[in-house]
Formats: structure tokens, sequence, C-alpha cells
């Protein structure tokens, strides 16, 4: 029973039996004080009375009980309510009102504390926009370094002295991983003693280490540099990461080209060697034999040719000068114009091109590339105007060639003509794998340019009120207790734990009885915030179909999970997620049913200790009804959004749980040990007191 409860039952026992017990003394005073005589006669009267007498007391007691259980009814309860309502006000929710009941003095009190909440509460307005105002600068601040970091396409990390991560883009989780995360630690996803290594060769010299490793059968490349402890209020480091796994493949092509380049090389110069010695030892050779061997040169000397040309634009080293990026062949017929139109040059006109012609290319040089063939075309043959005209040259498959043609009003050009007047401009497109001729029939200029293998996907656009993709926490460090503490669970504060928050939805409401799970949802809390930027949410086939009362609830059809993955295999993912945290849910009793058989069936452990909001309610709340999300979202001030959905009732229970920690520590609970021990004394904890035994 509730410590309060009990010190309450006694107090009214005491109450109840006061009367009683005065009227006890009472008698006993008077029996003493008579005479011995007048004793007898007394005590024939009692003996003769008892039972009325006994009858009586009992009306008494029971009367007075009554009427002081009334009283408490009145009184006690509306103040006790009263007193949990304002505390929610000072540690939850400011906006929170008090219900008026009970007498009138306590209605009356009741609404001056509403009208002190309200001007609490316009105070309070009036110091956040204050505030506001104040940090708006630092805000826009925040918001450069956010889009900076979202922008960069290399992998960043910022970590502090003992590895967690305290800042990371979204190119370091693409690159390394869903284990890249705030609050987490570096080494699981990079070797440690790479990290440490790097970190005594740094402090040892005055550059940045530079290392490779392999994860997942990718080659990373790793820089490493010290943070100093004035930059972020700590010391750390940077972790800088890129994918090196393109440069290896290509150095190793590159070395298989010239082993097989030269075997050709070799084969070919002895071929020609042996014709030609054959030809000059034999002056007086049939001319049909001696024919033969001068096509043997001829056609070694193309073979040679063709080895020079495929080793050129094969060679990686090559292929690191440009920076290759997609463009739409509209795009890069109007950059040339734009270039022509710098530097007075023939008038460009662009035939529109399909909307599915994509190159890959370093745009700027190859429109000025192209812009020096339109300028020659005015220079040396006086055309002011030029058509550009962009089609496919072929399917739209990976490798293939797109092609650029340049045309105008009056004679062709020569033979060799081009090639001699724009020499670098050749070499910029041949670097690209590509090829330019003209036709001597025709007055025009065909560039053959190598396809992107699709049109880049439009990014999709986030609410407005989205935060920038980056993800920083730099103050995170005051709120991370020792590693050594992460294994002393009991003795942990609350305010400087991990949280992961979960929620389930199922098939039904008996896992005894076949049901099964169908998605499930979670967030994790780090640093007292709820990082919504880091969620975990999948779909899990129960192989079973989904009842429509269960699809009227949350949404998810039978279609919907088919082939998605089986809890067996969901399970083990999200271990990892929630891994050197504390697992939070509402009435999590019934989750944690829905779990445990397949904990036993795959091996994987959900070992962390669990909380339960609704018990925690039931802690700080004993005197209101009921303890359901809605109605906690309602006393705590939260809104309640995606109800119904695995992460939507992840993300609400997490913003009520961090509404509870203040709540909480007025109440002297501050250790996990202490919450759990407070919400294993609730009535409410009999559902779970498997799961909260002490």
């Amino acid at each position: 029973m509730n410590p309060s409860r009990l010190r309450l039952a006694g107090a009214l026992a005491a109450v109840v039996l006061a009367p009683a017990v005065v009227v006890a003394v009472l008698g006993a005073g008077v029996y003493v004080s008579v005479p011995a005589a007048d004793r007898a006669v007394l005590d024939r009267v009692v003996r003769e009375q008892v039972g009325f007498l006994a009858v009586a007391a009992s009306l008494v007691v029971l009367v007075a009980g009554l009427l002081l259980a009334a009283a408490l009814r009145r009184y006690v309860d509306p103040a006790r309510r009263l007193a949990a309502d304002v505390r929610v006000m000072l540690d939850a929710n400011p906006d929170h009102h008090v219900t008026p009941s009970g007498p009138a003095e306590l209605r009356t009190l009741a609404e001056a504390v509403n009208e002190l909440a309200e001007r609490h509460a316009k105070a309070r307005r009036d110091v956040v926009e204050q505030v506001e105002t104040a940090a708006a600068d630092l805000d826009r601040e925040r918001h450069r370094l956010a889009v900076l970091m979202g922008v960069l396409t290399i992998a960043v990390l910022v970590c502090a002295e003992d590895g967690r991560i305290l800042l990371y883009n979204t190119a370091a989780r693409d690159l390394l991983g869903e284990d890249v995360g705030l609050g987490r630690s570096v080494f699981g996803v990079l070797d440690r003693n790479l990290v440490v290594h790097g970190l005594e060769r740094v402090d040892v010299g005055a550059t940045p280490h530079e290392a490779t490793v392999e994860r997942v059968g990718a080659l990373v490349r790793v820089r490493l540099a010290r943070v100093p402890s004035g930059t972020a209020g700590a010391a750390g480091f940077v972790l800088v990461c890129d994918d090196a796994t393109r440069p290896e493949q290509a150095a190793a092509r590159h070395a298989e080209l010239l082993r097989s380049s030269a075997d050709r090389v070799r084969g070919a110069a002895g071929s020609i060697g042996a014709a030609a010695g054959a030809v000059l030892g034999y002056p007086d050779m049939p001319a049909e034999q001696r024919r033969r061997f001068v096509e043997v040169i001829a056609e070694e000397a193309t073979r040679l040719g063709e080895v020079t040309q495929h080793l050129m634009t094969e060679s990686p080293a090559n292929e690191g000068q440009w920076a290759v990026t997609d463009i739409s062949a509209r795009d890069l017929c109007a950059a040339v114009g734009a270039i022509l139109r710098r530097t007075d040059g023939p008038e460009i006109r662009i035939d529109d091109p399909p909307g599915d012609v994509w190159f890959a290319v370093e745009s700027y040089a190859v429109s000025e590339a192209l812009a020096t063939v339109v300028r020659l075309l005015g220079e040396r043959h006086g055309v002011n105007r030029v058509l550009l005209a962009a089609a496919p040259s072929g399917a739209a498959a990976t490798g293939e060639f797109g092609h650029v043609d340049l045309s105008w009003a009056g004679p062709p050009l020569a033979a060799g003509e081009l090639e001699r007047g724009i020499g670098d401009a050749t070499a910029v497109i041949r670097r690209h794998g590509g090829e330019l001729w003209a036709d001597t029939h025709h007055p025009q200029v065909r560039v053959m340019l190598p396809r992107s293998d699709g049109a880049p996907r439009p990014q999709a656009k986030g609410m407005p009120e989205e935060p920038p993709p980056a993800l920083y926490d730099f103050e995170l460090e005051q709120f991370q207790p020792d590693p050594a503490e992460w294994s002393e669970w009991e003795d942990g504060p609350l305010d400087r734990l991990t949280y992961t928050v979960f929620d389930t939805e199922t098939t039904g409401f008996a896992p005894e009885e076949g049901d099964e799970i169908v998605s499930i949802g979670a967030v994790r809390i780090v640093g007292g915030r709820l990082l919504r930027t880091e969620t975990f949410e999948r779909l899990v086939d129960p192989g079973r179909s989904i009842p429509r009362t269960a699809t009227a609830v949350h949404g998810i059809t039978s279609d919907l999970v088919r082939g998605a993955p089986t809890l067996d295999e969901v399970l083990p993912a999200f271990a990892v997620f929630a891994a050197d945290s504390v697992l939070v849910g509402h009435n999590v009793a019934f989750d944690m049913a829905f779990l445990a058989a397949t904990q036993r069936r795959t091996g994987t452990k959900l070992s962390a200790p669990l909380l339960d909001t609704l018990l925690i309610d039931g802690a700080l709340h004993p005197d209101h009804d009921p303890h359901t999300l809605e109605a906690m979202a309602e006393r705590l001030g939260v809104n309640l959004v995606g109800r119904h959905t695995a992460l939507g009732d992840a993300l609400l229970t997490g913003e009520i749980f961090l509404r509870q920690l203040p709540l909480l520590a007025g109440r002297g609970v501050r250790t996990l040990g202490e919450l759990r021990a407070a919400a294993a004394a609730t009535a409410q904890a009999r559902t779970s007191a498997r799961l909260y035994r002490i």
C-alpha cells in the first residue's frame, strides 16, 4: 500500500477510537472515586446493561468513523488532489489548471491558485520572449552549422575524449551505418586500437593522422585530429571519413591494365620486329610474301595505338582530375551559351533535348571545351549562329554515351581542321572517355560524352519547421556519466541516463493465443533530449493474417506487412539500437510479453532495466484516474500526435517521460533504483510484478 495511505489509515483509526478511549478512562475514574458500597451497585448495573453499553459504544464509534470519513472525502482528498495539481503546474506543465472541488474554502483556494498560475504563465511568456530574442543570434549560428554539416558529402564525427559521439552528419551515418548516433561510442563503428593509435600519433606530431580500415566489405579512409579543450568545452577529437573503396579498386584496375598492356605491347613489338627483320633481310622476297609481312606490321602498329588509347582513357590518374557530377543536357547547353555571352562569341540556339538525357562529366571543363569549338567556328569561318542539340546514342544502360551536335549554316570543316584548332578541348573530351569529330560532308561537329546512370532523384523536401539535417549536441558532455557507471544501473542519476522509449503494434491482445507483433517503433533520449532524428521503425511479418479489428486501430494490413522481415530478424536490430540504454514504455509488460518468446528463440536478450510510465504516473498521482496515455498527456501538457502507430506512441511516451522526471525529482526520486522502488510500490505494479521485482 502507498505509505501516505497507510499514514492516513492510522490517523483515521486513532480518531475513531479516541472517543471510546476517553469514555473508558472517564468510566474508570468514576468507578475508582465512588465509595465501596456504591461500587457493588455500579457493578450490578454495568453487568445488567453490558449489552446495551457495548451497542451504544459501537454506535458512537461507527458514527464518529462515518463522520470522519465524510470529512476526509470532503476536505482531505480534494486537498491532496489540489497539492498534486499544483506540483504538476510547478514542475511539468505550467499551463495546467486546478479543477475546483471540495468545500467552499478549497474551491476559493483553487480559484486563487488558477489566477496565480495565469499570472505566472504571462510572466513566463514574457521572459521566454525576451530569452528567444536574446538567443536569436546564437540560433542562427547553430543553424548555419547544421546546414553546413548537412550539405557536406564527407563524413564528419566529433567525439568526446572517451569516444562518445557529440556531433555527426548524415554522410557519416550513410557511410558508417545506423550504429552512429549521439551519445554512442565511436568504438562501435571503428576499431578502438585504430583511434587510440591515431591519437597517440597526433599527440606527438602536428598533422592529422590518416589510416584506412575495412568496414562491411568497404574501405574507409579515416583522418583524425584533436579538438582543443577550449573549443567545445572539453577535449576530444574529430574524425573525417570517406569511402576509399573506389580509388583502391581503380588503382588495382590500373595495375592490371598496365600488366596486360605491357604483355600486348611486348607481343606487338615482337611481331613488328620479326616482320621488319624478314623484309629487310630478304630484299628479293616475292611480292605476295612481302605484302603479307607489311600487313602484319600495319596490324600490329594499329594494335599498339589501340593499347595506348585504352591506357590513356582507363587511367585512374585521369579520372581523379575531374569532379564528375550529373548534369542534364539542357543545363550543359545553357552553360555553353552563358560562357559565350561573356566572351562575345557566336550566338547560340539550343534545340530542346529530351528530358532523360543526362551526362556524367565535369560540367565546367566540358562546357569550356564546347565553347572553344563554337569560338573556332566564329573566328575562322565567320559563323555567327550555332545550333546545339543533344540526344542519347543508344540504350540508357550504364556506360552508354550520348552526344551533343553543333551545326551551322555554311561550309563544313575540312579533315583535321577541328583537331588542329582546339587541341586542349579535344584532350578534355577524351579524358572523360568521349570523342569528337567534324563531319567533312555536312556543317556539323559531334561530341560524344558519357551518360549518367540516370537522372538524379530530387531530395525530399522536409517540413519548414523541421531542423536542418545536422545532428549535434556539444552540451552532451555534462549529462553523460563516466563509463564505469553504465554497469551501476540502480545508482544511475535519472537525468544522466540514456533511454530507449519503444512501443509495439500487434494483431491482438493475447500472445499466448497466437497474437503477434506487426510493428516496432523506438526513439532515444540522450542528455534530457528526445532525439527525433534517431528513431527505429520496422514493420514485422506476423506470419498470420491481421484481424480487421486490429487494423482499425493501427492501420496496418496483411498486404502491408507481406514480405517484411519476421520478428526473429527485427529483434536483434532493435537490441542493437537500444544498447547501453534504459528501456521505457507505457504498460510495458504488454510489449515484453510479446517479445519474450522471440528472445528465448533467438537468444537475443533485452537485459536493460525497464521503466513503465503507467507505474510512474501511479507513483506520482495515486489520486488521479485513469493512467492512460491520453489522460497523462492532457495532464502534463503533451500534444497527442501520431497515436496508434508504434513510433508515434513511442514519441508520445518519451515526451510524457521527460515531463515526469522533474516531478520525480521534486519528490526526492533521483536515481534509477529509487524510481524502480517507487514504481514497484504502486497498486498498478501488481500487473507487472515480474518486471519490477526489486
